[in-house]
């Protein structure tokens, strides 16, 4: 019990006070393999038991509340009636990759043993339990390919709203405007 505690302060002393609460250095000393210029802003925490079997390319968002699973840990269940089996930690467990210019939405849960192809979108909430191809936009529960990178593109701008604003004061007078007829 008292090292269980010691380990949880140990880590958010570690997150807090050595990385300045960066997710993405502190996943790096983790052992995440992370690319360049990327945007985590879903918990340390939600990277799993093993965050050294998460890779993650250049130009990726991840938003909030994404969780990686590395392994299955249903196992527990009858760890001790299979020959072989680790009884303290199992046996299945894979890798993730995200390769490189992805966006995965908030609440999103990847599986063991998944790859998310580059240039490609994974829809809030979605479950991927299977390979993403490149350029690709998936989602649902399992996350399933609805389209090709190029066919959102051109869908998302044809339902884009052109805005003039340079900031949020003014981004927020103009949609009110827009949307709701005042000024809020």
């Amino acid at each position: 019990m008292f090292q269980a505690i010691w380990e949880r302060l140990r880590f958010y002393f570690l997150y807090i006070l050595r990385f300045r609460g960066d997710n993405v250095a502190f996943l790096r000393h983790l052992g995440v393999k992370i690319g360049n210029h990327c945007l985590i802003s879903s918990s340390v925490h939600n990277f799993g038991t093993e965050p050294w079997l998460v890779e993650i390319g250049d130009d990726v968002s991840i938003t909030d509340d994404v969780i990686f699973l590395t392994h299955d840990g249903a196992s527990r269940l009858f760890r001790k009636k299979l020959p072989d089996m680790n009884i303290k930690y199992g046996n299945r467990f894979g890798t993730i990759q995200i390769h490189n210019n992805c966006f995965i939405g908030v609440n999103t849960i990847i599986m063991p043993g998944v790859s998310i192809g580059p240039d490609s979108i994974v829809g809030s909430g979605s479950i991927v339990t299977k390979n993403i191809p490149a350029e690709s936009v998936a989602v649902g529960n399992p996350a399933r390919v609805i389209c090709t990178l190029t066919e959102y593109i051109e869908r998302y701008h044809q339902k884009s709203i052109l805005v003039e604003a340079q900031d949020r004061v003014a981004l927020r007078r103009e949609l009110t405007k827009r949307f709701w007829g005042e000024v809020r």
